[in-house]
Formats: C-alpha cells, sequence, structure tokens
C-alpha cells in the first residue's frame, strides 16, 4: 500500500482511547507488510493470514501499552515474531516434526540484517523491470493482489499477468545470481518466490 500513514502517533493515541477507525487505519498500513513477514516464514497464506489477525487483535486486546510505544514498527516486528515462532512450534507439535525450533536460525540478529540485505537487493532488481513486469511483480508479490485483481487493474488478461510475473522473476534470479559471493541470496529468492 503506497498511502502514508499521517500521524501514526495521534493514530496510536486514538486506539488507545478504544477508537476503532484510528486502529482500522493503522491496520491497513502495516497489514501488508506484517502478511509479508508472516508469509515469507509459513509459506502459507491461510497460516500466515490467520498469524496477521493474531498479530493485530493482539495490538488492539493491548491497545492500552501503545502510549508507552516509541517505535510502532519494532512493537509490531517483536509482536509478529513471536506469533510466528507459536504458530511454528505449534505446527511442528501437530506434523511431529523435529523438536529444534524451525526459526531459530533465521531469528538471529546476522541472519535478519541477511534477509534485509537480500530483501534491498531484490528491490533494485525490481526498479530494472520493464514497467508491466514490474507493475503486475509488485502487486503480486508486494501488494498481494490476485492475479484477476491484477488483470483488472492493468487492463490485460490474467495470461498476459501470468507472463509478467514469471519474466520479473527470471530476471530477477539472473540479476541476483551476479551476486555469487552471496550464495544465500540465490537460496533465499527459492524461498520467497
Amino acid at each position: 500500500m503506497s498511502e502514508k500513514l499521517i500521524n501514526e502517533q495521534a493514530l496510536l493515541l486514538q486506539t488507545a482511547a478504544g477508537d476503532e477507525r484510528a486502529f482500522y487505519a493503522i491496520v491497513r498500513y502495516y497489514h501488508p507488510k506484517v502478511f509479508s513477514h508472516a508469509l515469507t516464514f509459513t509459506k502459507s497464506y491461510p497460516e500466515a493470514e490467520e498469524i496477521t489477525q493474531d498479530i493485530f487483535l493482539k495490538v488492539w486486546q493491548q491497545r492500552d501499552q501503545l502510549p508507552e510505544v516509541v517505535s510502532f514498527k519494532d512493537y509490531l516486528y517483536i509482536l509478529g515474531r513471536n506469533q510466528i515462532i507459536s504458530a511454528m512450534r505449534k505446527r511442528a507439535m501437530k506434523t511431529g516434526e523435529a523438536e529444534e525450533d524451525p526459526l531459530e536460525n533465521i531469528l538471529l540478529p546476522d541472519k535478519q540484517y541477511q534477509y534485509k540485505e537480500i530483501y534491498q537487493l531484490i528491490l533494485e532488481g525490481v526498479k530494472l523491470l520493464p514497467p508491466q513486469q514490474r507493475a503486475a511483480f509488485t502487486m503480486s508479490r508486494l501488494e498481494h493482489l490476485s492475479h484477476e485483481q491484477i488483470a483488472g487493474e492493468l487492463k490485460v488478461s490474467k495470461h498476459t499477468v501470468n507472463w509478467h510475473i514469471v519474466q520479473a522473476l527470471n530476471f530477477l534470479r539472473a540479476y541476483l545470481g551476479k551476486y555469487a559471493e552471496h550464495l544465500v541470496i540465490v537460496l533465499a529468492l527459492q524461498q520467497l518466490f
């Protein structure tokens, strides 16, 4: 979502006072970012959506703490990390996976830095895409629109949207391949897409 959150602190104070409209404005602004973060780890749209809803439910339930929050972005990140870890542990218990924490290594500060670095490289690559490919890719992967919604926005067929996204992914794989010293980039790209 490209719209700016005009006065986050005011919205947080209004939300703390129980203003649902202010809370909705915060959710609308941060939902794509939180959902994308959850999806990166879960690889499941329904699970990522459930985690995202749980995160915002916690924000609402703990809204009286919002005036004390210095950085809402960091606050959301910590809530998100905790929800994701909890969901992954529940999944591991249900499926009988190994006892090892699946997110233990991913959430270490040095790994977080690597993922941010990779994400920045991806965004740089996206800027180099032709306009239609960039638009289709951005709407699909960053805004999480369906191919049908993208086709409506771009006034093209769903087949054309799919073609643009495939071409964009192929370009990004080649673009990131130039950074051979960061072999992890190619692996991460496969996981992200």
